[in-house]
């Protein structure tokens, strides 16, 4: 990613100077300093920890560390973002061209007839002539009122909020394929437990037709064992239906071949409880360094210049035209001495009437400063709102999984000790099925809320702009960022 800028030639130096009609930019601080308490579980100690860059790796899942490398690798929306911040680095690069003067290269060649009737023709008779032309054409407009210069800065602007955009993405992208790969595992155990669950009201099944056979149950048992088994079998089918459409999501967020969309399947396992030290007192700093923050600033600091360029249409512009080069009559002679010409010239241009035109360009600038400016906000409070919910959720969600960890622990026990019972027929089939439902039960809300935990860890960091340093999002990485990305799209 080639990145222009002013200090890439001296030339530019006496242009700096130049006026600007863009307004000044008042942003409002935004200064806060996280509570140390908020969020924060009642065992877990003050703690400046950091989180790094590859924070999921963390969750020491070789699987889950494969499948965020093949989404940053393939993943059609990351390509997208990275188009796009190749077309800004682009326009930065048109913006640039436009503060220095242009040369070109002409040649022409032009042969004539001048008409016996032609007021200059004096000799009565079809005159010929030829006219060979070579040289340098130089054109430069003197940025007198910061036109050119607003709007490169505004396209500089515009390119760094791309590279933030960029950086949105590739957050975006590794938490939905995190949070998309704890789901599928999340139903894969969930389908597990159903199908244990299918086959232990099979055998009940089973045992209930051969006893109704010989007599021993009536035709009331059997059709609640029957109907206990459809009942499982439906659940068991939800689940495999479930399992189906989060590896459809995440095959779609890591792959790049149809195939492997299609027919392979992903290989999981179970999620071990994983704790992430947030870090205590967390200011505003931090914060503001989310890459979708950094972005909506660098966009309204963008319309903001594009104002200055809308403002320069009310007043003159004035343009300098030279030629250096050759000119001759003859193609033999027209490299020498006797042939060399130039020129230099200026042509001045003052608006007088538009019709509005340019009045109404300037408060559709300012409009669109104001959009900016109101996005700006929203981004910030959105930005707050996602914080202070994130870590809530998390502080919850492992107390829940506490509770459903042992909620299913002694569920299993209660279904343990009605599986002895009624193997010695000391407890009813009726029992002993609705001992197995509660277990079953507890079992899937546990897998559930353990993977909530875990996603709820996840939208802590993307709420904090995926980790905790300070100065994390640079031009290095972000170019480095953009490595991995499988870039055999571009010509």
């Amino acid at each position: 990613m080639n990145k222009i800028t002013l200090a890439n030639t001296v030339s530019l130096t006496f242009l700096i100077s130049a006026c600007s009609l863009s307004p000044n930019l008042n942003i409002p601080e935004a200064n806060y300093t996280l509570n140390n308490q908020f969020g924060t579980l009642s065992w877990e100690k003050e703690n400046n920890s950091s989180i790094s860059k590859e924070w999921w790796k963390n969750f020491d899942d070789q699987n889950l560390n494969k499948i965020v490398h093949l989404a940053l690798k393939n993943n059609s929306d990351l390509k997208i973002a990275y188009i796009h911040m190749e077309q800004a680095a682009a326009q930065l690069g048109i913006d640039f061209s436009d503060l220095l003067p242009k040369l070109d290269g002409s040649a022409s060649a032009l042969r004539t007839k001048t008409s016996v009737n032609a007021p200059t023709n004096k000799s009565g008779q079809f005159s010929y002539g030829n006219d060979f032309k070579a040289g340098l054409n130089l054109s430069y407009e003197i940025d007198l009122w910061g036109k050119y210069r607003d709007a490169y800065f505004a396209s500089d602007s515009g390119f760094k909020a791309s590279q933030y955009d960029y950086e949105t993405a590739r957050l975006s992208v590794i938490s939905n394929t995190i949070q998309t790969y704890f789901n599928l595992a999340n139903a894969y155990e969930n389908e597990n437990s159903f199908k244990q669950a299918y086959e232990a009201a099979k055998e009940i099944y089973n045992i209930n037709n051969e006893k109704f056979q010989v007599g021993a149950v009536g035709e009331y048992e059997l059709a609640q064992a029957k109907a206990n088994l459809e009942s499982i079998a439906l659940q068991y089918n939800e689940s495999k239906l479930n399992k189906e459409n989060y590896l459809k999501a995440l095959k779609i967020l890591t792959s790049n071949d149809l195939n492997d969309i299609l027919y392979k399947e992903q290989e999981y396992q179970a999620f071990k409880i994983k704790e992430f030290e947030i870090p205590t007192g967390i200011s505003s700093a931090i914060l503001l360094q989310r890459p979708d923050i950094s972005s909506s600033l660098e966009k309204l600091t963008q319309q903001n210049y594009l104002i200055g360029v809308a403002r320069s249409a009310f007043l003159p512009s004035l343009s300098l035209t030279g030629l250096l080069g050759f000119e001759s009559a003859d193609l033999d002679t027209l490299v020498k001495n006797g042939s060399k010409t130039w020129n230099i010239g200026g042509n001045f241009l003052m608006p007088i009437f538009h019709w509005g035109e340019i009045n109404e360009n300037v408060n559709l600038a300012k409009l669109n400063k104001d959009e900016a400016f109101v996005n700006y906000e929203n981004t910030l409070k959105t930005a707050f709102g996602e914080i202070r919910y994130a870590l809530i959720a998390r502080k919850n969600t492992r107390l829940q999984y506490d509770n459903a960890q042992a909620s299913e622990q002694s569920y299993r026990k209660i279904y343990e000790i009605a599986q002895e019972r009624y193997n010695i027929g000391e407890m009813s089939l009726q029992d002993y099925l609705e001992a197995r439902k509660n277990w079953l039960n507890a079992k899937i809300s546990f897998n559930n809320t353990k993977y909530a935990y875990a996603n709820s860890i996840v939208d802590v960091i993307k709420a904090f702009g995926g980790g905790f340093e300070q100065n994390m999002i640079s031009d290095q990485q972000i170019e480095e960022d953009s490595k991995l990305l499988d870039k055999s799209f571009k010509e």
